[in-house]
């Protein structure tokens, strides 16, 4: 039996289309959440048509999403906490359910160490989906690279989206699944419901930013924001306000400059809804690096507004990384529409390359089963 931790939707979202395999499959899973991002993981899980999760190790901050590194003492202290209660049933869950037992994480995140830590302390083995991605610099992103070198360390399986990834991992079993996970979100999505969103007539882009080095720096804030206000005159921007960029332009008196007449300011959207707005969009500006790969498989023109990224998808085809600089941001902004992938995605679904490998070494027990989408 395989137990499947996840904490942010994120990993929800990437975690999905695999779920959904092993339920097809007839072996089927458990799970246990975190819930780091409180807030999303319901909707998620009904977009998805997933089951809720069997534990819930804690509910976040006091019921809502971490969003500072003040909430993570205590939210981890509770994770500790749950999982000192329900580690014995977990423990007897694994044993008894059908296949060799297994602990599946995901990613970066604090949930993806404390979930590794887990499955060390049940005395069970580890799988780290999308392993071996690699920024080389541990303050950026931070403390995301620190979180997968860690569970590099703790995982005794690593599924790694690409050759790329996979040469960064030096021990324990190294699976190349081709391409990332959140390919067959997207495909999934396509089939899956999105509630309507109102959009600019016309040509339109999205900004979406929300990363603590780019909220902590004021300067640097104020600048993007005022690029791209000057920008909205030409094309409108929907500006998504996740609540902690909010929190930031409120607190150093920058909410006015979302007043210019070309930005549409919408709420942080679900999934299925963010996507369908996407398929729709001419470029993305973020500095969130699931967007970027979002982009890359749906090849819309991105720009990454960060100093660095783990990730390879699309750089020097559809994406560019701006390493903060307003230049960059500009030069992109001025035309986009230049920037489109290159090359075609492979065909094997890396879900499925995941979940025939648990198959094959004795961790799912029912027979194979395919997405329904190439």
């Amino acid at each position: 039996m395989i137990l499947v931790v996840y904490g942010t939707s994120g990993e929800l979202i990437k975690l999905a289309p695999v779920l959904r395999l092993l339920r097809a499959s007839g072996g089927g899973y458990v799970s246990a959440t975190t819930a780091q991002q409180v807030e999303q993981i319901p909707t998620l899980l009904r977009s998805f048509e997933l089951a809720p999760p069997s534990w819930w190790l804690a509910r976040g901050a006091r019921g809502r999403d971490l969003r500072s590194n003040v909430d993570v003492p205590v939210w981890a202290a509770r994770v500790a906490m749950g999982f000192s209660r329900l580690g014995p049933s977990m423990r007897k869950a694994l044993r008894d359910g059908p296949g060799k037992p297994l602990v599946l994480v995901h990613g970066d995140t604090f949930t993806t160490v404390l979930g590794a830590l887990m499955g060390r302390v049940l005395r069970f083995p580890v799988a780290h989906l999308e392993a071996g991605l690699r920024s080389f610099d541990i303050r950026h992103p931070f403390p995301e690279e620190l979180d997968r070198r860690c569970a590099s360390r703790l995982a005794d399986i690593h599924y790694a989206p690409g050759e790329w990834a996979a040469s960064h991992l030096r021990r324990g079993r190294v699976v190349d699944t081709g391409s990332n996970t959140i390919r067959d979100s997207l495909a999934l999505a396509e089939d899956l419901v999105a509630s309507p969103v109102d959009l600019p007539a016309g040509p339109f882009g999205i900004v979406s930013l929300h990363r603590f080095e780019l909220l902590r720096d004021a300067g640097l804030l104020k600048a993007t924001i005022e690029v791209l206000a000057t920008h909205s005159r030409r094309v409108p921007l929907l500006f998504v306000e996740h609540p902690v960029t909010m929190a930031a332009l409120r607190s150093r008196g920058l909410t006015q400059l979302l007043d210019a007449a070309g930005f549409w300011r919408v709420p942080r959207l679900p999934f299925l809804d963010f996507v369908s707005v996407m398929r729709r969009s001419a470029f993305l500006v973020t500095d969130s690096g699931g967007n970027q790969e979002e982009s890359y498989y749906l090849d819309l023109p991105c720009l990454v507004h960060r100093k660095r990224t783990e990730r390879r998808e699309g750089l020097g085809e559809n994406v560019v990384l701006s390493e903060h600089r307003l230049t960059a941001l500009e030069r992109f902004l001025q035309a986009p529409g230049l920037h489109r992938r290159r090359e075609g995605l492979p065909r094997t679904s890396p879900s499925e390359v995941v979940v025939r490998d648990l198959q094959a070494h004795g961790f799912v027990a029912g027979s194979g089963a395919r997405m329904s989408r190439p």
